[in-house]
């Protein structure tokens, strides 16, 4: 009898001893021996009592030796899963009070745990396998209470047993070579809903026995990388991976804080190898370098990377269930052969003296295929060194860059390398770089091996140029977890991960050994510090030393500060461009402007217009930027365009210089620009629960997904969307003069696929990130107000938005200011925008007032103005209904003080960074806390990790982590921020509502083949000529695109040519945006130096712009470039090459558009006129937007006055006649377009070194619907006396013509300049406006 009566009865049976009957009391037990005085009803009662307890007592022990028996049927290696149940109140008191550490304490006398779960009146215990001790299990008793237990059923998504278990590589398709096998508990466990594997064993270690766990995401493997074959009544497993699986070593010492819920995962810690003896904390600190082929390891986790597992026949149900999940997951090979396994004793080992004769670059490459395993050791024969070994180094750097980029594993290195000798017949050229950019090699440092990647294109920095002659003894160093994870962190106090950590401070204090060449720690950037990266640099073989490279970056002797220190050295580490070299009277020191304590032009200086106007011309800008973001010598921060200032200067301020140095080069970052509003998840937060309604939102993201759905299709809405959506580098721009071009309609390639993958990234970011345009807004660079006009609470803000310089526009209205990343309800800022004339030389900035009781960019998210951009919005069903919030105190703790810095102290803070960096889980945990909580950001928790937030923010500067503690941490997260589905709700808020609405239908982008794509009309007559050249160009650009492509695993050049990013396939710990600039930068350089490629046989002697009377062969040049990629165009093919021109063939297809036109109009007129004898020649190009006079004006007094109001006595130097001759061929090139200018017309010819003049006839034109019949207007012609010639027009007048209106302007110019005493209006009237 199984009950808890039955049990109990005995020890609780009381009688009475008066009348002898049965109380509402049970009675007590009875004695042994029944006294004379019992009466016979009474003894009769005790003997049923006692007949019934031994029953009972049967009951129980058959019940124990069942349950004893069940669980020794089962295998050693199964999990066991049991309730365990009081058997009195006070036990299940005794339950309810204990901790599950302790319980699993007490469990751990019957065998291994996996996990315990106290419950109100119960516990689940989960043991990992059978456990050794079952008799004493079954009759639990904890503190002298016995415990009921009770058998549970296994989960179907269980784990099962292994009889072995063996890591190797493959030597060939169906050749498994073992290099390590274990037979000890070895299970596998198919993991569908947490999306991995994991496969646990035990190995021997001294004499105990060390359990380790495996996970292997599916996010790190290939399609089809599972494989199940039968081996008579066994079956095989085998799972090939891309990338290592985490290891875990099981540590009792490890206790979680959870005294509920204790599971396994609370005691592993991380292991990079599988020990034997010696170090049992992981990695032990060694005086020799960190390599990628290490001889010290005992197991090459990093290497052996294919897992097979022998299953016995037991088991062939959870086999079938595992076969089943991994084809639901396309993780599964259908009919794969068998294969043979060879035990790595029986396998030839590699000769690795003969590869040492190899050059470092050759290697270097050959370390880098054996570190992504597209080669394994074995293939390393001495036939293969000799091949090697008799190629010319480049050659043999070519091929084994072609294995990397491929991403192909070579089965048959020696037959490869015979046939791609083969084709290199011809000598190869070594790669031109880029202006101010460098090849650079990166090693990617996980926990168990590094990865080498080959050199690839990097902006370059003010330590690279300066050290330009030993640049390939430079190496960037990035550490991340394996797979593409960025390394985690953990309490400050937790030591799981210290294997890790220990092997990041071995590279950084032993150094990295690859080849002949050992590399040491150099420094690192901000940036990098963020993205755990760093400089290393080897300096062996007489090259300048670590020592003399700090010497020279500067004198940082008095900061006290390590990270303060640390942050410093890194700004000369920031990618720049060199602009020119300053003397020390053109860099002057101002004060900064303070009131009330507070400091307004907290990293904002000033620069001349000359200066300005030489770095628009540098980064070719088509109109001078207003602001530039910054390196001088020691100092760091924002130049604003400062018009009073004499030629070539600048003013700094105290606030901007962190270090003293002796060279004063001007090095940019970037420049302002117009860049479109978005909102995004923490701006919409912040947003509706200041009082913003969610119908606002939402009907922005409608407005924004409907004109979406019509992009691909309607010429007029991509031209609008492109405008709303404008970008700094330029892409839309191009995208939408392809479009007015006729491309579009034309069905190209090219730029249907941007269409198409601009809307997939645009759709994408919606979904993921709530990215909704704002046409009503900009996101700009802040700068200071210098003038003192503004008062509190007051910004101006002049956009020129997609219009360009010709329709800048003054904001004067409520705005909102905030800026990313925003956590505070305060950092939303209510201001008013306003026009003042001082400050209208500024635009495409936002200008904050220096006067009032706080700086508003220090309110937003503790801002300042050494280059944050900020949001403005000025949509005023937004503004009108924000509450505006008082704002946090950004004020931040003090940098913990040094004696004296050393470069050790530098390389255990980076280890510290590394260890403590809690920023994405407090901002994680505060976007999921505010969909949770009432209140969202007002909530107390929500405001604590504001706080917490911006701790960590400082954390670099500080030296000071954020410590985020257990109860502000999320346990369950909303469904948009897509955690794995058993921590994922359901969000009811705005936030959800957009993930959902947006997520539906969002596919994948794959490029596209469009028939009829070829436009024979761009191939000209004269492009034969350069053929010839257009195909070896077209190879070095692809073979470059190749490089940059794969550098960032990138699946398509159209990504790399706009920057719309769908994934990378590489192991770095960069964010999407810096990954995106980075890629752009590096594409800039070589559309840059092909540009030149395309251009410099056509400059005009000593100098380098285009000579007028060349631009037909340039177009010539530039069909061939068409023709190369488009003649023959087979899917698959690249085609973005002849794009580097797009302005041109965008030209060419202008002026086919105008001739069809004028044919179908009058066949007999001629669209080209000119002969022989003439100079002269006309070309009339006709568009289709319209266009009013006084915008003709606007544009054209935009790029003529920066020409013009380049003053100087004397002729001016050849330099600044080839800066004024871009600025006018960049504006006749594409500021016409922009604008929406029609036509335009060249006349040559150039002026030449000797002083011929040059004649250059600018033709505007628009449609009209009606036809004039007579001059509209003549404007009398104005001439100069100029000792240098000068601008003379010689008509200006409006003309009938046919059904159109032209204007039309003659421009007489010798060398380009204009003498001082000439005044602004007297200018004005000079060009006739």
């Amino acid at each position: 009898m199984d009950s808890d009566w039955a049990r109990t009865s005995l020890s609780s049976l009381s009688f009475s001893s008066s009348s002898g009957q049965r109380q509402n009391q049970p009675p007590r037990p009875p004695p042994r021996s029944f006294p004379p005085y019992q009466s016979r009803q009474q003894r009769k009662q005790l003997k049923f009592y006692q007949a019934e307890a031994n029953r009972t007592q049967t009951a129980d022990k058959n019940r124990l030796e069942r349950i004893e028996r069940e669980i020794e049927k089962r295998h050693k290696d199964d999990v066991l899963k049991i309730r365990i149940h009081p058997d009195a109140n006070m036990a299940v008191n005794m339950i309810a009070n204990m901790t599950a550490l302790e319980l699993r304490r007490e469990m751990e006398r019957y065998g291994d745990v996996g996990e315990i779960i106290i419950e109100p009146e119960s516990a689940l215990v989960f043991f990992e396998a059978r456990p050794h001790n079952i008799r004493d299990l079954v009759r639990l008793n904890i503190g002298g209470h016995r415990l009921r237990l009770e058998l549970l059923r296994n989960h179907p998504d269980s784990r099962f047993s292994a009889e072995s278990l063996e890591l190797g590589a493959m030597l060939a398709e169906d050749v498994f070579c073992s290099e390590f096998m274990v037979k000890s508990a070895v299970t596998i466990h198919f993991q569908e809903n947490k999306r991995q594997i994991k496969i646990t064993f035990k190995h021997p270690f001294n004499e105990t026995i060390m359990k380790y766990h495996v996970e292997m995401k599916f996010q790190d493997m290939d399609k089809g990388c599972i494989q199940v074959h039968q081996l008579g009544s066994k079956d095989e497993i085998l799972i090939q991976l891309r990338f290592p699986p985490i290891f875990w070593r099981f540590d009792s010492k490890l206790e979680g804080s959870d005294h509920q819920k204790w599971s396994v995962n609370h005691s592993l810690r991380r292991a990079v190898d599988i020990l034997k003896g010696g170090d049992i904390t992981g990695i032990a600190m060694r005086d020799s370098p960190v390599e990628p082929n290490p001889t010290n390891l005992n197991a090459k986790l990093g290497r052996w990377i294919v897992f097979r597992l022998v299953i016995d026949q037991r088991y062939i149900g959870d086999v079938e269930s595992l076969v089943d999940g991994a084809k639901r997951c396309n993780l599964f090979k259908e009919d794969s052969q068998g294969i043979e396994v060879r035990e790595s004793s029986r396998v030839p080992r590699p000769n690795m003296e003969a590869f040492k004769p190899l050059a470092f670059e050759v290697r270097y490459m050959l370390d880098s295929a054996l570190s992504f395993n597209y080669i394994v050791e074995y293939d390393l024969t001495a036939e293969v060194a000799e091949i090697f070994c008799a190629l010319e180094p480049l050659k043999a750097s070519m091929i084994l860059e072609h294995i990397i980029w491929n991403r192909q594993r070579i089965w048959n290195l020696k037959d490869y390398l015979s046939k791609q000798a083969a084709k290199l017949k011809t000598p190869v050229k070594p790669r031109i770089v880029p202006d101010q950019c460098v090849y650079l090699r990166k090693a990617s440092i996980t926990p168990t091996t590094i990865y080498l990647q080959p050199p690839a294109i990097e902006t370059s920095n003010r330590i690279i140029r300066q050290y330009l002659h030993v640049k390939d003894y430079f190496l960037r160093v990035e550490f991340s977890d394996e797979g593409s994870s960025k390394l985690w962190s953990k309490d400050s106090a937790s030591n799981e991960n210290n294997a890790i950590y220990n092997r990041i401070f071995a590279a950084l204090t032993q150094g990295i050994k690859i080849g002949n060449r050992t590399y040491e720690f150099l420094s690192f950037s901000a940036s990098q510090l963020r993205e755990n990266s760093a400089w290393f640099y080897c300096p062996e073989g007489g090259n300048p030393t670590i020592e003399s490279i700090h010497n020279w970056m500067g004198d940082f002797s008095r900061i006290k500060s390590i990270p303060k220190y640390a942050a410093r050295m890194g700004q000369c580490f920031s990618s720049t461009r060199a602009i020119d070299n300053l003397s020390s009277e053109q860099v002057h020191m101002i004060n900064d402007i303070e009131y009330n304590g507070h400091v307004f032009s907290d990293g904002c200086g000033r620069i001349s217009e000359d200066l300005a106007r030489m770095i628009g011309i540098e980064l070719e800008k088509e109109s001078m930027p207003s602001a530039f973001q910054i390196r001088l010598g020691g100092s760091k921060g924002v130049l604003a365009l400062y018009p009073t200032l004499p030629k070539k200067m600048v003013q700094i301020r105290p606030s901007m210089e962190k270090f003293t140095v002796k060279h004063y080069v001007l090095e940019v970052i970037r420049t302002s620009s117009y860049i479109s509003s978005y909102l995004n998840r923490q701006i919409i937060l912040l947003l509706t629960h200041l009082g913003v309604p969610n119908e606002i939102i939402l009907d922005l993201k409608n407005k924004h997904m409907r004109d979406l759905a019509k992009l691909e299709t309607d010429d007029t809405t991509a031209i609008k969307v492109l405008r709303q959506n404008w970008d700094e580098h330029g892409t839309t721009k191009m995208m939408v003069e392809m479009v007015k071009a006729g491309f579009l309609q034309n069905q190209d390639p090219f730029i249907k696929n941007l269409l198409a993958l601009f809307k997939h990234q645009q759709h994408e970011e919606l979904a993921k990130k709530a990215r909704i345009l704002v046409p009503d807004g900009a996101y700009l660079l802040g700068v200071c107000d210098e003038t003192g006009d503004l008062k509190e609470g007051e910004i101006f803000v002049q956009i020129s938005g997609s219009e360009g310089s010709s329709k800048r526009r003054i904001i004067e209205a409520d705005c909102i200011v905030v800026r990313c990343p925003c956590f505070h309800p305060g950092d939303v800022r209510v201001v008013r925008a306003v026009n003042r004339k001082s400050l209208a030389h500024l635009h495409d900035v936002i200008v904050f007032n220096t006067k009032g009781s706080r700086g508003i960019p220090s309110m937003c998210s503790g801002g300042d103005l050494d280059g944050d951009d900020f949001t403005v919005i000025w949509d005023e069903r937004i503004v009108k209904k924000v509450k505006q919030h008082e704002p946090m105190d950004y004020s931040g703790q003090g940098a913990l003080a040094a004696k004296d810095v050393t470069i050790h102290d530098i390389k255990k803070f980076f280890v510290q960074y590394a260890v403590s960096d809690n920023l994405g889980v407090i901002a994680n945990a505060h976007l999921a806390l505010s969909d949770q909580l009432e209140g969202g950001p007002f909530h107390s928790k929500c405001l604590k990790l504001a706080q917490l937030h911006s701790d960590a923010v400082d954390f670099p500067k500080s030296g000071i982590p954020a410590q985020i503690t257990p109860d502000l941490r999320a346990k369950m997260y909303p469904d948009f921020m897509e955690k794995p589905p058993e921590k994922t709700y359901r969000s009811a808020r705005i936030l959800g509502q957009i993930f959902r609405d947006c997520s539906e239908g969002l596919e994948s982008w794959v490029p596209q083949d469009y028939q009829q794509s070829f436009n024979k009309l761009l191939v000209i007559d004269g492009h034969e000529d350069y053929l010839a050249d257009a195909y070896e160009c077209k190879e070095g650009y692809d073979r470059e695109m190749n490089s940059l492509k794969n550098q960032y695993g990138v699946k398509s050049d159209l990504e790399v040519v706009c920057g719309f990013i769908t994934g990378i396939g590489i192991i770095t710990n960069k964010r999407d945006r810096d990954i995106r600039k980075a890629i752009q930068g590096a594409y800039g350089g070589i559309r840059r130096k092909w540009r030149k490629e395309l251009e410099e046989e056509f400059y005009a002697p000593d100098s380098k712009v285009v000579d007028p009377q060349n631009l037909p062969f340039l177009e010539r040049k530039a069909s061939a470039w068409y023709a190369v990629c488009y003649q023959d165009l087979q899917p698959g093919d690249p085609y973005t090459f002849p794009w580097v021109a797009w302005d041109i063939l965008c030209t060419i297809a202008h002026r086919v558009r105008t001739q069809q036109l004028t044919e179908e109009e009058d066949p007999t007129r001629a669209s080209v006129s000119g002969d022989d004898d003439n100079e002269s020649t006309v070309i009339d190009l006709l568009g289709e937007e319209p266009l009013e006079n006084e915008n003709m004006r606007s544009i054209q007094s935009s790029a003529l006055m920066d020409i013009a109001l380049k003053r100087e006595r004397g002729k001016i130097s050849a330099e600044k006649r080839d800066s004024n001759l871009r600025i006018l061929q960049q504006y006749t090139h594409s500021q016409f377009v922009t604008g929406g200018l029609t036509s335009r017309t060249w006349r040559g010819p150039q002026t030449t070194p000797s002083g011929t003049p040059l004649t250059l006839a600018v033709t505007m034109q628009k449609l009209t619907s009606e036809e004039p019949s007579s001059p509209v207007e003549t404007v009398n012609s104005y001439d100069m006396e100029a000792p240098l010639g000068a601008y003379s027009p010689k008509k200006c007048e409006l003309r009938p013509l046919r059904s159109a209106v032209t204007l039309q302007t003659g421009l007489q110019a010798g060398v380009i300049s204009v003498e001082p005493d000439v005044d602004d209006k007297a200018l004005h009237e000079i060009l006739g406006y």
